[in-house]
């Protein structure tokens, strides 16, 4: 799978949910070739059309005084200046910053450090903010989780004097113990109040946010991993799944909260842990996950395998997003320094055309070295399916179909005169008699406007006539023959009859000369036949034919010995 877009970023990314732009914001734990300390927040301008894989800043860089470990871009709120929404960034020291993104775009750096696009700063979180998302339903809820194992709500009805819902504490579930740090919090796809969030320690607990307490928690009773991150499926209310990032399980597994018990399922291709994951929003059976092992794959989460994989990095992948826009299109950002967008399409299957990625000895250059031919993808998504179909039948009918349903619509008319003309054709068919088509066929000739057509027209027209061999050869320019009888009906049995005649076979006869006798030879005083000049084999000519068809001699059986 080649790549489409990137940029030399060790960044977490977020795409713009209703506009053409990518935010990344500076990576916490990431150093590049520079050594530099600084953190920025910046926007990209996404240009599919744009052949160049470089991805072109949409405005300044916005400079942050820490970097950052969660970056999320949620829908307008209130205020009619926040046109493309407003970016959430979770920061080391534990504050949650928002920032106006539409006071980024189209805006240099020097603008933007007069008129600065923050927004406001959300500070209750003592440690780094490793947790955070906008509400998919309500786009004023944000929720962010911190290393001091506390969940926040807040309500951005208002986003210049945001308020606080009461605060969750992962240590007041009953009957669970203390809670560590939150390493990933997610809302649920289906119920509005329902949020998952899990912590070092590996629990998992959902809240109900209506009753202000956890709903369930439940851990793996056999690996008490780290977790580090979750998602919730878009179709299932009850299912989500946990991955981890120990290496000794870098396993994905599938929770069902029906039954808690135990894993449902438990997703197995990475040799590391596992560091992020996204489930598609255009097909809900694609999941894509990131790990230590510097892959990317993509699930197939009803079959639980691996459909196709990113070409790996030299580094840890630790974020991966989905386009909320372009079906198909995913962003991937690794420890090496970069930011890439893929394109699902062009994906392969697992294990082949996988570039191995390596940096020299001396840090000059990547190097990339590709292992094998490459595969189709396993798997086609269920976007790049036609959502429907239409065809056009005979008599202007038009049918269409679409999942579960075929709709069949009336005749479409787009040439009225074709119809009518073809309306009287029928008309003059159904009649059945030559008064009518010669009439239609009279009606052509006036009506034609070239010379060709109103030829065949008027050929057609002597086929209809009562005497029409007559007058084909009158048409045609062509003579009667002078009649020396007088010329009677026409007889169709009586010429039948002289055809047959004419094709019947003839009676086969062989006229035989009698050769010219040459002088005899004086016979032999032996030879009884010397006078026979074999003229008397011929004398019965009838016999001798007729005696053809008489049945051959059979040769006498042999007596048995």
């Amino acid at each position: 799978m080649g790549v489409i877009k990137t940029m030399e970023r060790s960044a977490t990314v977020a795409f713009s949910p209703n506009a053409p732009f990518l935010a990344a914001g500076t990576m916490a734990g990431a150093i590049d070739l520079s050594f530099s300390a600084s953190a920025s927040l910046e926007i990209f301008k996404l240009d599919y059309a744009d052949p160049s894989t470089n991805m072109p800043l949409a405005g300044g860089a916005v400079h942050t005084s820490e970097r950052f470990h969660r970056l999320a871009w949620g829908t307008a709120g209130a205020e009619t200046d926040l046109s493309l929404g407003i970016l959430a960034g979770g920061l080391v020291d534990g504050t949650v910053n928002l920032w106006n993104p539409a006071k980024i775009v189209g805006v240099s750096k020097t603008q933007a450090a007069a008129e600065t696009p923050l927004i406001c700063k959300l500070e209750k979180h003592t440690g780094a903010v490793k947790g955070l998302q906008f509400n998919p339903f309500s786009s004023n809820l944000l929720a962010s989780g911190a290393a001091d194992g506390e969940l926040a709500i807040w309500d951005l009805a208002n986003p210049s004097a945001p308020s606080l819902y009461p605060a969750l504490k992962g240590a007041t579930g009953p009957g669970n113990a203390a809670a560590g740090e939150v390493t990933c919090l997610a809302w649920n796809r289906k119920v509005q109040h329902i949020l998952a969030s899990t912590s070092a320690d590996g629990t998992t607990i959902v809240w109900d946010l209506k009753r202000q307490r956890p709903v369930i928690s439940f851990t793996d009773p056999n690996l008490k991993t780290r977790c580090s991150c979750l998602v919730w499926n878009p179709e299932v209310a009850t299912q989500l799944i946990v991955a981890s990032d120990d290496d000794r399980c870098p396993t994905l597994q599938v929770w069902d909260l029906r039954n808690a018990v135990s894993p449902q399922r438990t997703l197995t291709a990475h040799t590391k842990g596992v560091l992020s994951m996204a489930w598609c929003p255009s097909d809900t059976s694609l999941l894509l996950s990131c790990g230590k092992d510097n892959r990317t794959l993509c699930w197939d989460t009803s079959s639980g395998e691996v459909v196709a994989e990113i070409p790996a990095s030299s580094n840890w992948n630790f974020d991966v997003q989905w386009s909320a826009r372009t079906p198909g299109i995913l962003g991937a950002a690794s420890f090496d320094g970069k930011v890439s967008l893929y394109n699902l399409q062009n994906a392969s299957a697992p294990g082949s055309e996988q570039a191995g990625m390596g940096v020299n000895a001396d840090f000059s250059e990547i190097k990339e070295v590709s292992s094998g031919p490459k595969k189709p993808m396993l798997k086609a998504p269920s976007f790049m399916q036609r959502p429907c179909s239409v065809a056009f039948g005979f008599g202007g009918r038009m049918v269409t179909q679409k999942p579960g349903a075929t709709t069949l619509y009336p005749p479409v008319v787009t040439e009225e005169a074709l119809v009518g003309e073809a309306g009287e054709f029928e008309a003059a068919l159904a009649a059945g008699d030559k008064t009518t088509m010669r009439e239609f066929c009279a009606k052509k000739v006036d009506n034609a406007s070239e010379e060709v057509e109103k030829e065949v027209w008027s050929f057609l027209k002597v086929l209809f006539e009562e005497d029409s061999r007559r007058q084909l050869l009158s048409h045609l320019d062509l003579e009667l023959p002078a009649a020396t009888e007088p010329v009677t009906e026409y007889d169709e049995e009586e010429d039948k009859e002289e055809v047959e005649k004419e094709e019947a076979p003839e009676a086969v006869t062989e006229a035989v000369e009698t050769p010219t006798t040459p002088p005899k030879a004086e016979a032999l005083p032996d030879d009884p036949k010397a006078d026979d000049d074999g003229a008397g084999f011929f004398e019965n000519d009838d016999d001798f034919f007729d005696n053809l068809t008489a049945e051959s001699p059979k040769p006498p059986a042999k007596e048995p010995s």
